[in-house]
């Protein structure tokens, strides 16, 4: 089993009295290592774990392997060697990446589906049609009229008749998202 261990961590100790210096030692848990690390020893370790997995901690009386990769800290007990633990590792990351594409890909279409408008109620259009002439308000035609909202719905307004007009085709897209 591979599992990524959020409790892993090094952690230092200062040691001597005039001149100071850290002693590293790994912890994972109430689980830690018997040595510790000179400061030049675990900025190599840091360093060398940025290009593959590294083992931090061996427990051998349940078999598992503590290992530092990529700034994150992993357990199994199967006995993987390095490479096979990067293959994993990098399999995990990857399938981590999608299962996160996916989720905002769901939200992005659920949000474009909440955005959907409302059609324009049958007893408004007969309203407004009366109310308007069946003609352009704009330019008085009769020709390739459209029901378009004064305030569009994007910045507020409603399907009320209040909120609505007749104008044709071209009035329309010379209007645009602009109030006339």
């Amino acid at each position: 089993m591979l599992k990524r261990d959020s409790n892993g961590q090094f952690k230092f100790r200062e040691v001597g009295l005039f001149k100071t210096r850290r002693l590293w030692r790994f912890y994972a848990g109430k689980t830690y290592t018997q040595g510790e690390l000179e400061e030049e020893e675990y900025k190599r370790l840091l360093e060398m774990q940025k290009h593959g997995p590294i083992v931090v901690m061996k427990d051998n009386s349940c078999k598992k392997k503590w290992w530092m990769y990529l700034n994150e800290v992993y357990w199994e007990d199967e006995g993987f060697s390095a490479e096979e633990m990067k293959a994993l590792i990098l399999e995990k990351i990857d399938h981590k990446e999608k299962r996160v594409k996916r989720a905002i890909t769901r939200l992005s279409h659920k949000e474009a589906l909440n955005n959907i408008r409302e059609p324009i109620p049958d007893e408004i259009k007969m309203i407004v049609w009366q109310r308007d002439g069946g003609r352009c308000v704009h330019c008085g035609s009769r020709e390739k009229l459209e029901y378009d909202h004064i305030i569009p719905i994007s910045k507020g307004g409603s399907n009320t008749a209040r909120n609505i007009q007749l104008l044709c085709e071209k009035c329309n897209r010379s209007k645009g998202p602009n109030l006339f």
